[in-house]
């Protein structure tokens, strides 16, 4: 977990990044600064300082992106207190601008702790190169590291303190490393260093060119190499294949890899058949493969992809921020509807693959006399390349089938929005979902009756359907993302609650349609679609035929009324019910009431009503009455 404010006293990790908000440490500042342009910054960092103070059991420390106060301030607010947790696991100072001093006491810490296991340090330059030796000695002695990360990190020293980090990494599990400022000799240490016995089994190279004596260092050191299961080669200034040749001895070394990272470098027609040729080789057991900013064209793009519908091993493809356009777009639906085992597939930044060619402009004027829409100046819309892919390979909406048979397993990332009536965005969610294929066809089910193609309700379309689908397909009818919580999980962010919200005359901005709707208006759509389908479909009445079973319903006896008592006349001998008489609304059962002197609920029983004349007294007053009347 991450620390913030409400759960500062209770974290097992303190995380402190620029791209997030500051109020983790009690402010509100959203981009990266520096402290010496802001001093005013200083409590904040004092306040983050004595929220470390408190813990004692951290196992993840992270400062990411932060220009950090001036010299002692690290060593005499962080690293003083880290010093007392030794249950620490993680440290990660990643691009803070570190001064020396702070480095220096860096590295004693570092060689005084028992309990690290992974150390990040990536981005800081190391001036001093009794610093640098020191974090060798350090790095070589710490019982427990495995993780170190010193990417984009310049080295004092040059190529031999370089040999002596790379040595004190040897019995490392993971080792990133690398600099725009390593030299010839520098690399080349690198590549002996990999084709030693090692036990690393990820390692990566950033920032340093390879020339051509080192490609032949590297793909010797891959052949030699029997650990190495991710390999990244980032920012080298290579061109590939380079180290990647169509030969047995490195088809068998490469067949250990599980990554391959070979970003912002250079792939070219060569290459891609180079990759095309291991990809499609059975000895290969790469599940992520990244090419980003690697140069690649169209045409290398339309020899690679083919290869993925033979491939069963790959799940992520990384080729964002290519060269690619539109003409690519039909190996990338062919390669879509063949593959199965893809999950994620990242072409974004490739600005050249459009999501609209043309769009749609009416012009109006007079047309055989009469005022209207003239559709010889008027241009239709043209999908571009992003909506082709969309709409031919995953969200196929010609038919229900069409549907049904469409990708479901692959997350495609290009634009991050929904445009028009593509919905690219909301499409990778659903197939991003971790659930079963029924419930990803359903969700795009309903997306596209209520939403894209209108005509998919015809009642026609629905003879070839089993009869007992049909509730099912009259539910879907009536619902719709976003809306009573349904698909809840691939509705936008900011998604209103259509049911709820009071939306003004024109309507409340839905940004999954890209439209405004009234709240009213998706309840009578429905309701209007779900009518026509019920008075159009032939089939309708079997829907309710009567099946095997009871066909009477038996009738259940109705309680007999109680007749009225009869009333009595005045002067009836027979008084017998009047110790019975009950006025109207008194209670007729006892209850249980508290007792304060006993502490104890005791029952009262019911009052009992009488009427207030005795008996007696009540006789000789009728007797009275009859001989006065008769005197009369």
């Amino acid at each position: 977990m991450e620390c913030t404010r409400g759960s500062f006293n209770r974290a097992e990790s303190i995380s402190l990044q620029a791209k997030e908000a500051l109020h983790q440490v009690g402010a509100c500042v959203w981009s990266q600064f520096k402290f010496v342009s802001d001093p005013d910054m200083l409590p904040c960092y004092e306040y983050f300082a004595q929220g470390i103070q408190r813990h004692t059991s951290l196992e993840t420390f992270k400062i990411i992106n932060y220009h950090l106060p001036p010299s002692s301030w690290l060593e005499n607010n962080v690293l003083s207190t880290l010093e007392n947790i030794h249950t620490l696991r993680a440290l990660e100072l990643s691009n803070c601008s570190v001064s020396a001093d702070d480095l220096s006491s860096l590295v004693d810490y570092i060689a005084n702790n028992k309990t690290l296991s992974t150390l990040n340090i990536s981005h800081t330059n190391i001036e001093s190169e009794d610093t640098a030796k020191a974090l060798a000695k350090a790095l070589k002695k710490h019982p427990a590291i495995c993780n170190v990360n010193l990417a984009y990190c310049s080295l004092a020293g040059g190529s031999a303190i370089v040999d002596k980090i790379l040595a004190a990494c040897k019995s490392c599990d993971s080792l990133k490393i690398g600099h725009e400022d390593f030299d010839k000799e520098s690399v080349a240490l690198v590549a002996k260093f990999m084709g030693k016995k090692n036990s690393l089994s990820s390692f990566s190279l950033t920032g340093a060119a390879i020339d051509n004596d080192n490609k032949k260092l590297l793909t010797d050191a891959l052949v030699k190499n029997k650990t190495i299961e991710s390999l990244s080669l980032q920012s080298n200034k290579l061109q590939l294949p380079g180290i990647i040749r169509n030969t047995k001895k490195i088809t068998k070394s490469l067949s250990r890899l599980t990554r391959l990272d070979l970003s912002h470098n250079s792939l070219p027609l060569t290459g891609a058949k180079m990759m095309t040729s291991f990809l499609e080789s059975a000895e290969c057991k790469l599940i992520t493969l990244i090419m980003s900013n690697n140069h690649l064209t169209t045409k290398g793009a339309n020899v690679l992809l083919p290869a993925l519908k033979k491939n069963t091993t790959l799940q992520q493809l990384d080729l964002s921020r290519n060269w690619l356009n539109d003409q690519c777009v039909p190996a990338v639906v062919d390669m879509l509807r063949n593959n199965s085992t893809l999950l994620k597939f990242d072409l974004t930044g490739n600005k050249s693959l459009k999501t609209v060619k043309q769009r749609a402009v009416s012009r109006w004027g007079y047309v055989e006399g009469q005022f209207g829409l003239d559709e010889s100046r008027s241009t239709p819309h043209v999908d571009g390349g992003r909506a082709k892919i969309v709409k031919d390979a995953l969200f196929d909406t010609t038919s229900l089938d069409s549907i049904a048979a469409s990708n479901h397993t692959c997350a495609l990332s290009m634009t991050g929005h929904n445009h028009n009536d593509s919905f690219e965005e909301t499409i990778r969610k659903i197939n991003a979902l971790d659930a079963s294929e029924g419930v990803k066809i359903r969700y795009k089910l309903v997306l596209a009756l209520n939403h894209v193609n209108t005509d998919l309700y015809n009642p026609r379309s629905f003879d070839s359907i089993p009869l007992e689908l049909m509730p099912c397909l009259l539910e879907m009818l009536q619902q719709g993302i976003g809306y009573n919580g349904f698909g809840k999980d691939i509705a936008p962010k900011a998604m209103p609650n259509m049911d709820t919200k009071k939306s003004s005359s024109w309507g409340t901005w839905n940004p999954l349609t890209r439209k405004r709707e009234k709240a009213s208006s998706k309840d009578v759509e429905s309701l209007s679609r779900l009518y026509e389908v019920i008075t159009s479909w032939q089939s309708l009445p079997q829907l309710f035929a009567r099946g095997p079973g009871v066909t009477k319903v038996p009738k259940t006896k109705s309680k007999s009324k109680s007749k009225p008592r009869k009333r009595r006349k005045f002067g009836d001998e027979s008084d017998d019910e009047d110790d019975a008489w009950i006025p109207k609304g008194a209670r007729r059962t006892g209850k249980r009431k508290w007792n304060p002197q006993t502490r104890k609920r005791e029952y009262i029983p019911p009052p009992v009503h009488c009427w207030t004349v005795p008996a007696a007294d009540r006789d000789r007053a009728c007797e009275a009455w009859r001989e006065r009347s008769f005197v009369l």
